[in-house]
């Protein structure tokens, strides 16, 4: 079990924030040095005209500040590697989370985005302003202690000005959460139409989908320009209050040396140690809604991903028999409480095709998932040689699986890539799955071949060939289960007889091959129909049920009723 995220974290991070504690403190005491040596300036070396005293003054004030400047240094490393280390931390558990959740597949691009904010927060120093914030009582007794007048002039404009800040958090905070949630509906929407590109200019969608686009985009950018002119009003609040304290302390100041009570240097140095003072409480004002926005990202990536835990350590199990056994086993789309399939029990072994039939929607794509190990089963259990699909490490399981989803979208990498499964296997073993899924001869026409890149920047396949590579991909290492649906939906006849070819061939060496289909092709070959109807699930011999069969969402008269 992992630790809660919150713990993890500040564990991992409390070497940096030690190191950012010490950089601070040598940070926020070397900024004494600039009034110091103004004070020194006015009230020595005007008085006394020494000119050995000025140089001297001079070097060891360009000293000090060349250590501030390492310290600075230091402490901007410090929050870019602690930037690094939550992205170490957090990446992993984010694609566990991803790979564990079936519904949680929009989650992965939000939860990435969220990572990347919070990083950028850090990277940037953003976050400095805070660890210069518990130094503001020392910059507060140093005015105090120059004169009490002062130092309330400084304890005033502290208070002024943090009032400021925390308006600005009471007023600004819900417009901004809301109105980053309509801009995620709106990119949202945008992802979806480009996916859906051509079914859009075929039927002329593309205005109506700029209108609903628009109007999600509008309404957030309404309310994201409300937070701004909020956040806008608010720094401008406390940069003016700046600066009339700055005349305030040096007009205050200039009457207090009238009266003798402090001296002219000290009319300078108050004026830049209130400005240290009020400076971080300045910046914190100013990068208010950045600072929410990324608390807000913490918060929801906090939720999303706490429990999940790091990427998994395991021992490979050896090769399992090709033996798929289903025991009791029901599916529910994940999120969803109802069965979309009843209970069912069936096994099969190595060698065996069998096909799913049944009406659109009486969920065929779901039970392959489900059998995948992709979904969990809502009751029962599927077994690929004597191991549990849903509590075996899926790094590990998916050697053996193959799969095949009704549309095949591959990764932004090379086909070769693609077919080995990003593992960099022997070519060898790479050309062996795409000759045995039809898709070496089409990808030898390819001006790159196997190094051909494919997606942003790389070539475009089509459906077709799309499909014959993702075939390659589930037939590499010769899986003892693979899962096909639909595997000759975007395919000529000519390709599609030598796919079906390839299945017999893939049985025939021994594995068990699942596949989602109506073409008759197919079926012919197929030992078992598993026919889906109304939520049962009927098993019949491939032969009983071609004969028998009245259309693709009729059922096979005499099937039998799987136990």
């Amino acid at each position: 079990m992992s630790k809660p995220l919150t713990l993890e974290i500040r564990s991992r991070l409390r070497p940096h924030l030690r190191w950012l504690a010490g950089f601070s403190l040598a940070v926020n005491i070397l900024l004494l040095v600039s009034p110091l040596y103004m004070l020194q300036v006015y009230d020595r070396v005007l008085s006394s005209g020494s000119y050995d005293t000025l140089i001297w003054l001079s070097v060891l004030a360009v000293f000090l500040l060349a250590i501030y400047g390492a310290a600075e240094i230091g402490r901007r490393r410090v929050m870019a590697l602690a930037g690094a280390e939550i992205e170490t931390r957090l990446g992993s558990r984010i694609f566990t989370q991803f790979e564990n959740q079936p519904s949680g597949r929009a989650a992965l691009a939000q939860n990435l985005a969220r990572l990347s904010r919070i990083q950028s927060y850090l990277q940037n120093g953003a976050a400095l302003p805070f660890a210069d914030l518990p130094f503001a009582p020392l910059f507060l007794l140093v005015l105090f202690l120059i004169h009490p007048v002062i130092g309330m002039i400084g304890l005033a404009g502290a208070v002024i000005v943090f009032s400021v800040a925390v308006a600005a958090e009471l007023t600004s905070r819900q417009t901004s959460a809301v109105s980053q949630s309509m801009l995620g509906q709106a990119n949202h929407l945008a992802g979806d139409l480009e996916r859906q590109r051509s079914a859009l200019v075929a039927m002329g969608l593309i205005p109506g989908a700029f209108r609903r686009w628009q109007e999600q985009r509008d309404q957030g950018q309404a309310l994201g320009l409300n937070a701004a002119r909020l956040d806008g009003r608010f720094t401008g609040i406390s940069r003016s209050t700046r600066q009339v304290l700055q005349i305030v302390v040096l007009g205050g100041g200039a009457a207090l040396a009238l009266s003798q009570q402090i001296s002219p240097g000290s009319i300078v140095a108050s004026s830049i140690i209130l400005a240290r003072l009020l400076g971080p409480i300045d910046q914190i004002v100013g990068g208010w809604r950045n600072t929410v926005l990324t608390w807000t990202a913490w918060k929801e990536l906090r939720a999303s991903i706490d429990g999940q835990p790091d990427e998994a350590v395991f021992t490979p199990l050896p090769r399992p028999q090709a033996e798929l056994d289903i025991e009791r086993l029901s599916v529910a789309v994940p999120g969803h409480e109802a069965p979309l399939i009843q209970p069912f029990s069936f096994r099969a072994e190595g060698g065996q095709i069998i096909v799913l039939a049944g009406a659109i929607g009486a969920g065929k794509s779901s039970l392959l998932q489900t059998l995948s190990g992709a979904w969990p089963p809502a009751d029962g259990s599927v077994s690929l040689g004597k191991r549990a699909m849903q509590d075996w490490v899926s790094a590990d399981r998916g050697r053996y699986v193959g799969y095949v989803p009704q549309d095949v979208e591959l990764l932004p990498a090379t086909i070769a890539e693609n077919i080995n499964r990003l593992t960099g296997a022997d070519p060898e073993e790479t050309i062996t799955a795409a000759k045995l899924a039809g898709a070496h001869d089409m990808i030898l026409t390819l001006a790159e071949g196997y190094d051909t890149l494919i997606g942003p920047g790389g070539a475009q396949l089509s459906a077709g060939q799309a499909q014959l590579v993702g075939l390659a991909r589930a037939l590499f290492g010769s899986p003892p289960l693979v899962l096909l649906d639909e595997p000759t939906a975007n395919l000529d006849s000519a390709t599609a007889a030598h796919l079906i070819k390839a299945i017999g061939r893939v049985a025939e060496a021994g594995a068990v091959v699942v596949v989602s289909t109506h073409d008759r092709r197919v079926i012919e070959q197929a030992h078992t129909v598993l026919l889906l109807r109304k939520g049962s699930v009927l098993a019949a011999p491939a032969e009983q049920y071609l004969k028998l069969a009245v259309g693709p969402g009729g059922g096979a008269p005499g099937s039998q009723g799987v136990a």
